[in-house]
């Protein structure tokens, strides 16, 4: 191989080694109407700031107080869950010639998400907004907690009508 073929080689596996280390857009999907908000401004803001989407789906580990066979089942159940949601938003980035990744993770939203932002040095994080009638919104607890800036996108109030 030539000196020129050589650099060029070395030019693009650095360019793709660079891509990958550029800070992603860390963003949080549950399946919900507010995370499908988030999945969309994500891929938006995805293709317009030429960046990742890393998905990231946290899951609150079932409690093992039933036994063991109930604690499987419902721990399978949870895992096939939140793979179907992650490939959903994984499909729509990539329908839109968005680079994403997907991550599980267990534990609390409002700790794991601005965590995993920070081991990621995320640009970035976006959340979908619920209205909940007791307590206070994982989204809050994000917008406190990250040291990024924080997109919570919301869910339109009334579907679309079509004419």
């Amino acid at each position: 191989m030539n000196a020129v073929a050589a650099h060029f080689l070395r030019t693009v596996d650095l360019g793709a080694a660079a891509e990958e280390m550029s800070p992603p857009i860390v963003a949080a999907v549950d399946g919900s109407s507010a995370s499908r908000a988030a999945v969309r401004e994500a891929v938006r803001l995805g293709l317009e700031l030429d960046a990742r989407v890393v998905f990231v789906h946290v899951r609150r580990g079932p409690t093992g107080l039933l036994g063991a066979p109930f604690f499987q089942r419902r721990l399978s159940r949870a895992m096939a869950l939140a793979r179907r949601v992650l490939d959903r938003a994984v499909a729509v980035a990539a329908g839109a010639g968005v680079r994403a990744d997907a991550e599980i993770l267990e534990g609390s939203p409002r700790q794991r998400i601005p965590e995993f932002a920070r081991d990621r040095d995320a640009r970035l994080v976006v959340v979908g907004s619920r209205r909940y009638k007791l307590g206070p919104c994982v989204s809050s607890g994000i917008v406190r907690a990250a040291r990024s800036p924080v997109l919570v996108a919301k869910a339109s109030e009334r579907p679309a009508v079509a004419a």
